[in-house]
């Protein structure tokens, strides 16, 4: 089984990577810088090639995808758990890489004889349908977007052997690389358990599973679905926050 990750470094797409490996899948990522440092958390993770391909040049981005998919004999499953890093606002390059982009390597993938069926995962976020106070407008426009395309995408691709589904992740993830930022700030971890009903923030390791049940084949019959893993936070009415304190 072979399967196909875009996101780099992020704490996600390398959980992925890794849960993917423990389940057999021969696992290709993408990075948009492809250093020693990106190579060393690869195979720290288990992945099997490292491949540098920037989605802002859906080209190159189509071509690499192609090639994977001719060289394992056909993918079995595709992840995107990337986003857009810029300093600078660019928004017409946020949707490409975020949405276009993904789009035309599922558009190029179901152009292509499957004998098999292709799982595709695409992370998005609660910023696709609610205002989030430290995201601009253009991160809210490219995820409603995205999650738009996980809808379009299990409809127009479901007749070639291509299933889409989607994993909102809540807004309160615990990322190893940032205990030190909670440690230093211990009201953030103390806000986010008495928000969630949980009452404890996530941690990349259950969205991952996620994103790999969505992937697996004991997800066979959804396609089209967006699950909101955020410790039932999406579920609770704003409302009753203010009549608690």
């Amino acid at each position: 089984m072979s399967a196909l990750v875009y996101g780099g470094r992020s704490p996600i797409a390398l959980e992925i990577c890794k849960q993917l490996v423990g389940t057999g899948h021969k696992v290709h990522l993408v990075t948009r810088v492809r250093d020693e440092a990106i190579v060393a958390l690869a195979k720290e993770n288990g992945c099997s090639e490292v491949h540098e391909c920037n989605l802002e040049d859906s080209t190159k981005s189509i071509e690499l995808a192609l090639k994977i998919d001719s060289q394992v004999g056909g993918l079995d499953a595709v992840a995107f758990a990337h986003r857009y890093r810029s300093d600078v606002s660019a928004p017409l390059k946020q949707y490409s890489v975020e949405v276009y982009t993904p789009y035309e390597i599922l558009e190029a993938l179901a152009a292509q004889d499957r004998g098999k069926e292709c799982a595709v995962v695409l992370i998005t976020s609660p910023g696709a349908h609610l205002v989030l106070a430290d995201q601009n407008f253009q991160y809210h426009a490219s995820k409603a977007a995205l999650s738009q395309l996980v809808r379009f995408g299990s409809v127009r691709f479901a007749s070639q052997n291509i299933r889409v589904n989607g994993l909102s992740p809540g807004s309160f993830i615990f990322k190893q690389r940032a205990a030190e930022f909670y440690a230093k700030n211990p009201q953030i971890v103390d806000r986010a358990n008495k928000l969630i009903p949980l009452s404890r923030m996530g941690i990349v390791e259950e969205i991952a599973s996620v994103a790999l049940f969505l992937i697996s084949k004991q997800s066979g019959y959804m396609n089209g679905q967006i699950l909101e893993v955020d410790g039932g936070l999406s579920s609770l009415d704003p409302a009753s926050l203010s009549k608690s304190n």
